[in-house]
């Protein structure tokens, strides 16, 4: 169980809450509840009622929405330190989304009836205009990637998107990314087995190696021509 001052620390550190007056961020810890879920446990379904929005402490929460077919598409990632379902401070619509934690993951939940507070900060309402304003260019930017380029094109996007530290073994940029290829494939907008195989081209060529969970790109320059050659 977090205790106050921890929970008054994590939001000082969040996407949302950081630089906001002392007081606010008491209040808003004092009211927080703590929350867990394990591996694809469902955090919120689509048009859901807006009741609450949710701070990750630890692991991550998957956003997904599902075609007509049934077909899932993962439309955003939530980790460590941002807040998950802050639409909830805006009126009058359900949930744009389904979410599922992407591994066990902790939360502190914030419900609506502590809302009231927050409206009365300025500098609290700016953030939160800045925050959806970057979701909205997410969003135009996964809206090009899945719609308008190729596999190949989409994939080498979301690694160099994703490049993370340097394998201090091969002294080569990694990558970390989903355990399961079918959440990737989720993510990219195509199917396992066609993912599947584009992996293994890339593998055979000696453009990547390793594992999903630390991918090493082995020529980032052949994986940038490929991201942004014509389709």
């Amino acid at each position: 169980m977090l205790d106050l001052p921890l929970k008054q620390t994590l939001l000082a550190r969040s996407d949302l809450f950081r630089g906001m007056p002392e007081p606010l961020l008491r209040y808003v810890a004092t009211h927080m509840v703590e929350r867990t879920l394990e591996d694809r446990e469902l955090l919120y379904f689509k048009d859901d009622t807006l009741e609450f929005f949710a701070l990750v402490v630890e692991g991550g929460i998957y956003s997904v929405v599902h075609g007509p077919d049934g077909r899932e598409q993962i439309i955003g990632c939530t980790g460590a330190g941002q807040v998950v379902g802050e639409t909830a401070l805006i009126k009058g619509h359900g949930r744009e989304s389904s979410t599922f934690a992407s591994s066990p993951t902790r939360l502190l939940q914030l419900g609506r009836r502590h809302f009231a507070r927050l409206f009365e900060e300025p500098v609290f309402l700016r953030r939160l205009l800045m925050l959806m304003m970057m979701r909205l260019l997410h969003a135009i930017e996964l809206l090009e990637l899945v719609c308008l380029h190729r596999l190949e094109s989409r994939l080498a996007r979301f690694l160099l998107a994703n490049v993370g530290d340097i394998d201090r073994a091969l002294a080569m940029p990694c990558v970390s990314l989903p355990g399961s290829q079918g959440v990737l494939a989720s993510m990219l907008n195509t199917s396992r087995p066609k993912l599947n195989v584009q992996l293994q081209l890339w593998r055979r060529s000696g453009l990547i190696s390793g594992s999903l969970e630390r991918m090493v790109i082995n020529d980032l320059e052949h994986l940038r021509r490929k991201a942004f050659a014509l389709n």
